[in-house]
């Protein structure tokens, strides 16, 4: 252990203060990683960790740095606090922490003159969340390319098919109970498609309903889903939209699909649709997510079609 490192970094600033002032486990590293100053927390998290030792001599990175030299680096382009997952090398997995990294500045110079590192010692229930998010995103990407493999778009629409929503929405309503995900369901209905297959004819009518969905696919965002559902009906999962967002969305859909014309014989054909929302919760199945949004969107068509409706929230 150096000696002269505490008073070095002290110069600068106060070391001291700055750690009485954080309610975490908490330390200080002087820019090469020796550990400086620790706060009488950290025993919660290493009782033997003392100052002069190397901090990747006692914690490994496990999350997109990949090492705590790594940390050390990244910290000097840095302003501001950013998240990592720090183990202890001196434990099993259930030792893994979630961290929070800073620059300290020179109060004089403001040159970088060490790092503060928080770490959050509610560790067992972040770590057990860190590791189940990991988790869940494998199989979701596992079970995204089964799906992709077994014929999962509607041929007239082009949009993804029921088959596929069916299984994507059970996986939605699994991340949801985890509270690791927001959404929303949208249920969209073509307005008087059947007049328009009865006035114009079956090929006219599948020419709206690709016209609609092209329209669907042109708005939304990379992370969203649609699908058609059956007929005149399109399914459309919003990814972590708030109501708001879902409401605001949906209306520039409508305003969007009611602009679109079709022409036939010399003539401008235009439709409008309706559509029922329901947001995502922690206690929903598909089944019952599905049902409240149709739910909404049956409002919609009572109330004289062409509008948004948002289920009440379960």
């Amino acid at each position: 252990m150096s000696n002269d490192l505490v008073p070095e970094i002290d110069k600068h600033i106060n070391s001291k203060t700055v750690l009485a002032n954080i309610k975490h486990a908490a330390l200080i590293v002087d820019l090469g990683g020796v550990i400086a100053r620790v706060n009488q927390r950290f025993a919660q998290v290493d009782n033997d960790i003392c100052e002069g030792q190397r901090l990747q001599d006692r914690f490994s990175e496990q999350s997109v740095f990949g090492s705590v030299a790594n940390v050390t680096k990244h910290a000097l382009g840095m302003s501001g606090l950013h998240p990592c997952r720090i183990q202890s090398k001196h434990g099993g997995t259930e030792n893994t922490f979630l961290a929070f990294f800073s620059l300290l500045r020179s109060r004089f110079t403001h040159k970088p003159v060490a790092i503060l590192l928080q770490i959050d010692d509610r560790n067992a229930r972040l770590a057990k969340s860190l590791v189940e998010t990991q988790k869940l995103s494998q199989l979701h990407n596992s079970a995204l390319r089964k799906l992709h493999s077994d014929g999962i778009h509607d041929p007239l629409s082009g949009l993804k098919n029921r088959r596929f929503m069916d299984s994507f929405l059970q996986m939605q309503c699994d991340l949801a109970r985890r509270q690791l995900l927001n959404g929303a369901l949208v249920i969209v209905d073509i307005d008087h498609f059947k007049r328009v297959n009865d006035t114009f004819g079956h090929q006219v009518g599948d020419q709206v309903i690709a016209t609609v969905a092209d329209t669907i696919r042109q708005r939304l965002r990379e992370s969203d889903i649609a699908c058609r559902w059956g007929g005149e009906e399109f399914a459309v999962f919003l990814h972590n939209a708030k109501e708001y967002e879902a409401i605001s969305i949906c209306e520039e859909l409508r305003q969007r699909i009611y602009s679109r014309h079709i022409t036939h014989n010399n003539h401008d054909l235009s439709v409008t649709a309706s559509f029922g929302v329901a947001l995502l919760s922690a206690t929903d199945t598909p089944q019952a997510l599905f049902s409240r949004a149709d739910e909404a969107l049956y409002v919609a068509k009572k109330q004289g079609r062409n509008q948004v409706s948002m289920a009440i929230q379960a």
